[in-house]
């Protein structure tokens, strides 16, 4: 398939979506720990097919699983399917043997219920949706049927969203470290020129719980660090602007 596609259109696609992707830190049927936000904070699109599963779930699977799998060649790791379980109470292995019967096996599978399809909007037999970019932006929708087409563009737009935030000078020198944090975490940061910053440290729920930077500050590199002991633990984010640019890293605090 042709995978070119106009940065204008990737940029109207993600202005039209307006809902956001819901985090979920869970294993998969391997044992595999997968946090979302980190997978796509880390410019990955995630493609997630919920299925019952079920014969009328067979097709549009099938259609989704190709559409990503014409991927792999130019976007090698980039582009991942998770196949859900709808509820999460379906065995790994009966979800497991019903891919492997309908031929979907480069697919990352779950059977828990941390991963809801009633976060885009209720359920659908199946529903898929396409989610990218460090704003977890949600590219597309559909229930109980796919578009090929629909699908390839809104993958399309996630990896444009993507390869521009790699181009982000700011992402290039952001770090924290540790991670997991405990009582105190080191923020680093690079500024290519002189620039007024902003890095905010948010809650679970997206709330700002703590302003760290708010000021004009000189090029070259900047460092922070942070008490972080007594916020409840969960996963938060730190995110820097520098008026222009942005980026966010997810930063889990355990106790």
């Amino acid at each position: 398939m042709k995978h070119l596609f106009t940065f204008a259109l990737a940029m109207a696609s993600v202005g039209a979506s307006a809902q956001t992707a819901t985090n979920f830190t869970c294993a998969d049927c391997h044992g595999e720990m997968h946090d979302l936000f980190t997978e796509l904070d880390a410019g990955k699109v995630i493609v997630i097919d919920w299925v019952m599963p079920c014969s009328s779930c067979t097709g549009p699977t099938l259609t989704t699983y190709n559409v990503v799998q014409s991927y792999q060649a130019s976007y090698p790791g980039r582009v991942q399917m998770f196949l859900a379980d709808d509820y999460g109470n379906t065995s790994c292995s009966s979800l497991n043997t019903w891919k492997a019967n309908i031929g979907v096996p480069n697919t990352i599978s779950f059977s828990n219920a941390a991963i809801s399809m009633n976060d885009y909007g209720g359920p659908g037999m199946p529903k898929i949706v396409v989610l990218g970019g460090s704003g977890h932006t949600v590219f597309y929708t559909a229930d109980n049927a796919v578009d090929a087409t629909a699908l390839q563009n809104a993958i399309n737009a996630a990896l444009v969203v993507a390869a521009v935030e790699e181009q982000n000078p700011l992402a290039a020198g952001f770090s924290i470290f540790p991670v997991p944090a405990t009582d105190q975490v080191r923020i680093t940061f690079t500024l290519a020129q002189a620039a007024p910053v902003v890095v905010g440290l948010y809650d679970p729920a997206g709330k700002l719980v703590r302003t760290i930077q708010d000021g004009p500050l000189s090029p070259g590199p900047h460092s922070a660090t942070v008490a972080v002991g007594t916020l409840a633990a969960g996963l938060y984010a730190v995110r820097i602007t520098d008026g222009t640019h942005r980026a966010t890293l997810r930063l889990p605090i355990t106790h």
